[in-house]
């Protein structure tokens, strides 16, 4: 746990707003710009009840560092990934490539793990956790990662990183739950500059900011993430190639069992 003083440094120091230089002049940046162009990408609008972003398809690599064996883990694959709306559930798909492919989907009622080495597919419930007229983002704490991105100032007490921007200018987010889980200790969030500067150019709308961004992958703002566990385990996962708003169908988030496969049905919490 980090001293007081140390906390009130990190604290004092994300209060003040930072400056990006990026046309036609310089942007004045302050931490809740930042946190605003991330939960109002995903935020499904009152009105329409879609978020701003649909769909997201992107690239990621992943490392993971088990602290006690001083042991790291690399993978990586293509992640697929249906924000929830007012009407349907959160939808994503892991394909992972290398070192061993395996796939993890969700259409947001059933989730299927499926591990091809050993011909064992794990199928759970998961439609009391995703199902959007039972999740309220303004009461309810977010079940994981995807879920939570219209909602982290409220799932976690939000400052800038001590450094504050990485060598790229784009700002480090630290995030601490505010209530205690088993598996994130603290969180950290790159979030693309040029995203967030644009949020700020375009009078902090974030439907004008995405449909004025130059460059598509931008409109996708979080570049990587890196949890770390109460034992200093970390997985880092950056996403790159990203591509956004464009038709995944349903079936994608489907996973057909594949003949001969084991299937493993957790029992459902009481």
């Amino acid at each position: 746990m980090k001293g007081l003083r140390l906390l009130a440094a990190i604290l004092a120091v994300a209060l003040l707003p930072l400056t990006v230089m990026a046309a036609p002049g310089p942007v004045n940046v302050g931490l809740q710009d930042v946190i605003d162009t991330v939960e109002k990408t995903f935020r499904p609008n009152r009105t329409s009840g879609m978020p701003p972003l649909v769909s997201v398809t992107a690239d990621f690599f992943q490392r993971s560092t088990l602290a006690a064996q001083n042991r790291e883990m690399r993978a990586d694959g293509q992640m697929f990934f249906r924000p929830a709306t007012s009407r349907e559930p959160l939808m994503f798909r892991f394909d992972y490539f290398r070192p061993l492919r395996h796939e993890i989907v969700s259409n947001g009622r059933t989730l299927w793990t499926y591990l091809p080495e050993n011909r064992q597919v794990i199928v759970s419930d998961v439609s009391p956790v995703f199902n959007p007229y039972t999740f309220d983002p303004e009461r309810n704490q977010a079940s994981n990662f995807l879920q939570g991105l219209g909602r982290i100032s409220k799932d976690f007490l939000v400052v800038f990183s001590p450094q504050g921007r990485d060598i790229g200018g784009n700002y480090v987010l630290e995030l601490t739950p505010r209530r205690a889980t088993a598996t994130i200790a603290r969180l950290y969030m790159a979030v693309n500059g040029e995203a967030v500067a644009n949020y700020v150019r375009s009078g902090r709308r974030i439907a004008d900011s995405i449909a004025s961004l130059g460059r598509q992958e931008w409109t996708f703002p979080i570049l990587s993430t890196t949890v770390v566990d109460h034992q200093g385990n970390t997985t880092i996962i950056e996403f790159s190639n990203a591509r956004t708003n464009i038709l995944l169908s349903e079936s994608l988030f489907t996973f057909a069992i594949p003949p001969g496969v084991q299937v493993v049905q957790p029992p459902r919490r009481r």
